[in-house]
């Protein structure tokens, strides 16, 4: 039987949901049927490559030239005929892209190349919330063209999906499936205890007892880092004994922490950085939280859902669907110091949710769905193989 040839493109592998699913589908779809490729861009300044994950799945990468998230005339064309080049030599059954940028030119390149099938998946969009109006109007034409371009369009959840169809008219209804992100999440089993330890203690510092909320994430505009801020000095200003660890990095923090000190915040935000051991972060934090303008499926939530840690978030984009509503955690309303309070407030229960909700969060979002979910995508659009 004639292999599957499966060209993956992503515009960067950076520490998010986006890196962790194509990594996972190149390595793991079944070696038997399908031969992968996976190119890359590169990420832009402050914004590191997510190094510690490639090595650990193992996945050989090839780092395309000219691909950057930034748009330029002249870098997108270099970036298009490398890519078209590529395709013309490798001659992919399929390709699938992942993220903005990756897409726009993936798919541009694969039809010029003449590669019979082509698939996009939506990790969250750019259609509202990043731009201007009118810039966010010229998006959603570019999308809507390279639709048309595109075999299937997955979404993450059904809310993006009704987006991309109903709100935004990206495609129509038969185009677009609704396939959730999948992870290795037995992987947050392996744990350090120690290293847990020593994360409270050095987080609660001279605090003992304090309970730590966390964010995880990368901190950029849309993440809104500086609305929690404002609110979590609120929580502490009402006497609350509770720390604001913040997980990650990137461009905003400088201004954040600036924030953080007019705020008069000191020591009760803890900038820990990024961190590779998610596991054991997880495990040393009382609950976590997201108030993001907008989000595709929040990979933070997922996870600390999967470990049985309280979540509250914002409900944009897909975060309702993962909480289910509220179900299995907090949909944070305004004003949101009030609403924070309230969560922390009532963490016994936010803990039974997240415990009620581990084993229905594991099989939704667990990888042999999503390879399952993908393998049989695949095969409904390249019969022939």
């Amino acid at each position: 039987m004639t292999k599957v040839r499966v060209l993956r493109l992503i515009s960067r592998l950076n520490v998010g949901g986006p890196a962790h699913q194509a990594l996972l589908l190149t390595r793991d779809l079944d070696p038997t049927r399908y031969e992968s490729w996976l190119l890359a861009g590169q990420e832009p300044a402050g914004e590191a490559r997510a190094v510690a994950w490639i090595e650990a799945y193992g996945v050989p990468v090839s780092y395309v030239p000219f691909l950057e998230r930034e748009p330029s005339w002249y870098k997108d064309l270099r970036a298009l005929l490398y890519l078209w080049r590529f395709m013309r030599q490798k001659r992919p059954h399929l390709v699938h892209t992942h993220t903005a940028k990756a897409g726009a030119l993936g798919r541009l390149a694969a039809w010029l190349a003449g590669v019979p099938v082509r698939i996009h998946t939506f990790h969250g969009h750019s259609l509202e919330g990043y731009f201007s109006p009118w810039k966010s109007w010229l998006y959603r034409q570019i999308e809507a063209f390279l639709a048309r371009l595109t075999h299937r369009i997955i979404a993450l959840s059904e809310r993006q999906k009704q987006d991309l169809v109903e709100r935004f008219r990206i495609a129509p209804p038969d185009k677009v499936v609704v396939i959730p992100l999948g992870f290795e999440l037995e992987r947050l089993d392996r744990y350090d205890p120690h290293q847990v330890a020593a994360f409270r203690s050095t987080w609660q510092g001279q605090e003992e007892g304090a309970l730590l909320l966390g964010w995880i994430g990368r901190m950029v505009p849309i993440k809104r880092v500086d609305r929690l801020l404002k609110a979590f000095a609120q929580v502490r200003a009402a006497g609350m004994r509770v720390r604001l660890v913040l997980v990650g990095d990137g461009p905003e923090r400088p201004a954040l922490e600036a924030l953080a000190q007019t705020l008069k915040l000191g020591k009760a935000v803890v900038w820990a950085g990024l961190q590779w051991d998610i596991a054991s972060v997880l495990r040393a934090l009382d609950a976590v939280v997201l108030t993001s303008d907008n989000e595709g499926t929040p990979v933070t939530l997922i996870e600390a859902l999967a470990c049985g840690v309280p979540v509250a978030a914002t409900p944009v984009g897909g975060v309702p669907d993962v909480l289910e509503q509220g179900k299995w955690g907090l949909l944070l309303t305004e004003p949101l110091e009030q609403s924070l309070r309230a969560f922390l407030e009532g963490l016994p229960q936010a803990q039974r949710q997240a415990q009620a909700a581990q084993p229905y969060i594991r099989q939704r979002y667990g990888a042999t769905r999503l390879l399952q979910d993908i393998d049989k995508l695949y095969r409904s659009l390249a019969p022939g193989f």
